[in-house]
């Protein structure tokens, strides 16, 4: 164009004769133009030989304030996800859990799990911390009839990335389903731990910390929430916006003005918008069969980077219009003030001062208490060496002989007095340890959790674990030997057994507060010389040794198995698997129970032997035996002291099954 107003007919205002205009008045009124539109709104120009033409830059106008990004959610499952497993009734409340970890940090809105059919009995969601504290808990309310269940916490729990928690439902009536053999599972940042992700515990509604070698999904999940963080876009400036053509050696002038129009494109870039705001894989308030799989779906993945309609300004136009100012602007400046005030530091040499504390060395003179050698007497207790005739179990291995005098005492079993023990630090999920390696010795050591046995011929002496040793690791067990040490923690009581599962060898091991002594669930278990004390939970089965799918060559000798403090028990021997071929059960003391011995559906050479039981120690009865199946003889019943010493002989016991 060439004016932006039409010139006045007849003359100019004074009345004479319009003067003909100048060719560069185009310009200067163009220039004026610009000046108003530049107020206005952002704008680029182009000057050419018929005059100058203002276009609006739209990529340049400031961009609308960001909206907080909305939070993705997640869970390892879909409420449609269809469960296909065998409802379980166990007839005790249990708790039932899944642990897992997050990639980062965020927040657990709530729990879900799966209703087994049936299950009319009441149900609370909880989440713990890897050490076991409830971090929140939730009461399901109106339920449907099974299947997939929600319920939220009053207000999102916090989680940090890369911890491990715990999710977990409490079934009052014991009902729930399981799938065996569970591996892991994945879902956007969430992840199962690698192992025994499926955990339980029974009796009233506290952490599960306990596991089925078989590796069971117990199907609870958690809705996990968080917000992606991507790094902000380096901040451009408008694009370049369409030029007209030009005629040869013509050229655009934007040189002067350009930092009026790229100011808004530098502060409020297009590009930083179209990042602050999520697509709809960002905002969905549920997740849907695709968020929930066994990993992130395409649509969490590619919702993280705006998509090409988002990027804005193209790369040529944002950069060339940024470099410009941009360092004419921040690096000057940053020279002037950032050099003289760095040499101020100097000053901290002034700390060297502090080597003042040097005299510190006068403390050297507190060895004064050296005449605290005089408090040696005091190791008068020296005669309490005595006990070290208790360590002379240490050459039990080479005879299998016991050094108690009766049967096995917490005094004869267990660590030796005066055993130094090294504690070992927990390197599976920070609830166990794990041994991988084969013919390891783990002598003299504390393990403040578990102990799990995944390689073969390791053996345990001198120590004392404060969980289970358990040497299963999915279907596969490892050969085992443990002897002279304390199985279980010092206070409370843990339901699964203190030592499992099958190919291995106890001698004189302490078993306390576990509900389960020992488990057979498989060939060649021999347990010797022992003594338990077991526990129970409301709704345990509490026994001293148990089968589960025992196969040939049970030996249990001269053992000590106290039940009388148990509430909720089944028998101190509980040997009634139709797999059992040849057990050997001779010479032990035992007490409490529903029935205090029971050996049925078993096969192969049965003996039952020399066995004591506590008189008048049972609920129902003494025996509940397959006796025609069994070679027993010598067997009685004895009254004893609080030492587990016999008082006196009751008379014998017989089989009366």
């Amino acid at each position: 164009m060439t004016s932006t107003r039409p010139p006045r007919r007849g003359g100019n205002s004074e009345g004479r004769p319009p003067r003909r205009r100048r060719r560069s008045q185009p310009g200067l009124v163009a220039v004026l133009i610009v000046a108003v539109v530049a107020v206005s709104v952002p704008a680029v120009w182009f000057i050419t030989r018929d005059g100058v033409t203002v276009e609006q830059a739209a990529a340049a106008q400031p961009a609308p304030a960001a909206a907080p990004q909305e939070p993705k959610e997640t869970s390892f499952w879909s409420t449609s996800t269809k469960v296909k497993a065998t409802p379980r009734a166990d007839r005790a409340p249990v708790e039932l859990g899944m642990r897992f970890t997050a990639a980062r940090s965020g927040w657990v809105a709530g729990v879900r799990f799966y209703k087994a059919p049936g299950d009319k009995g009441k149900h609370t969601g909880s989440l713990w911390s890897a050490g076991g504290k409830r971090l929140a808990r939730v009461t399901f309310d109106g339920e449907s009839a099974s299947g997939w269940q929600e319920a939220r916490f009053a207000s999102p729990v916090r989680l940090k990335a890369k911890q491990l928690y715990t999710v977990s439902y409490h079934s009052a009536a014991g009902n729930y389903v399981g799938s065996r053999g569970f591996d892991s599972a994945r879902s956007g940042p969430l992840a199962t731990t690698s192992r025994n992700a499926g955990v339980f515990g029974y009796g009233r509604s506290t952490f599960p910390d306990r596991w089925n070698a078989k590796g069971y999904n117990y199907w609870v999940d958690v809705i996990f929430r968080w917000r992606d963080h991507s790094p902000a876009p380096v901040p451009t400036g408008p694009s370049q916006p369409p030029q007209p053509s030009q005629g040869p050696g013509e050229t655009p002038v934007p040189s002067p003005t350009p930092s009026t129009g790229a100011t808004p494109g530098t502060s409020s870039s297009p590009s930083r918008t179209a990042d602050a705001s999520p697509g709809p894989s960002q905002t969905g308030t549920g997740p849907s069969p695709s968020q929930t799989g066994t990993g992130p779906s395409p649509s969490q993945t590619t919702g993280t980077s705006p998509s090409p309609s988002q990027t804005g300004a193209s790369p040529s136009g944002s950069s060339s219009q940024t470099a410009g100012p941009g360092p004419s602007t921040s690096t000057s400046p940053s020279a002037t003030t950032t050099g003289t005030p760095r040499p101020t530091p100097t000053s901290r040499p002034t700390l060297t001062p502090r080597p003042t504390p040097t005299p510190r060395p006068t403390l050297t003179p507190k060895p004064t208490p050296t005449p605290r050698p005089t408090l040696t007497p005091k190791p008068t207790p020296t005669p309490r060496p005595t006990l070290t005739p208790g360590p002379t179990p240490t050459p039990r291995p080479s005879d299998g002989g016991s050094s108690c005098a009766g049967h096995p005492t917490p005094a004869c079993t267990g660590v030796p007095p005066g055993t130094q023990l090294r504690r070992s630090t927990l390197n599976e999920d920070g609830a166990a340890y794990r041994v991988t390696k084969p013919d390891t010795v783990l002598d003299g050591v504390h393990i403040p959790g578990d102990l799990l046995i995944h390689a073969e011929n390791v053996t345990v002496r001198n120590s004392q674990i404060d969980g289970g040793v358990i040497n299963a690791d999915g279907p596969r067990t490892y050969r085992f030997t443990i002897t002279d040490s304390t199985v279980g923690p010092a206070q409370g009581c843990k339901t699964l057994p203190g030592i499992g599962q099958d190919k291995y060898t106890a001698l004189r091991v302490h078993v306390r507060n576990h509900g389960d002594g020992f488990r057979a669930s498989g060939d060649d278990v021999v347990i010797r010389d022992s003594y338990a004390n077991l526990c129970s939970n409301p709704g345990d089965h509490s026994d001293g040794i148990q089968t589960y799918n025992t196969g040939k060559g049970l030996t249990f000798d001269h053992n000590t198995i106290d039940q009388r403090h148990a509430k909720d028990v089944t028998a101190p021997i509980f040997l009634v698997d139709k797999q059992i071929v040849d057990a050997v059960v001779t010479d032990n003391l035992v007490m409490g129970g529903t029935y205090s011995i029971q050996l049925k559906n078993a096969r192969g050479n049965l003996v039952v032997r020399d066995n004591k039981l506590v008189d008048d120690s049972w609920i129902y009865g003494p025996v509940e035996a397959d006796c025609k199946a069994i070679d027993w003889a010598g067997n009685s019943l004895v009254k004893i002291d609080q030492n587990y010493r016999i008082t006196s002989v009751v008379g014998p016991l017989e089989c009366d099954g």
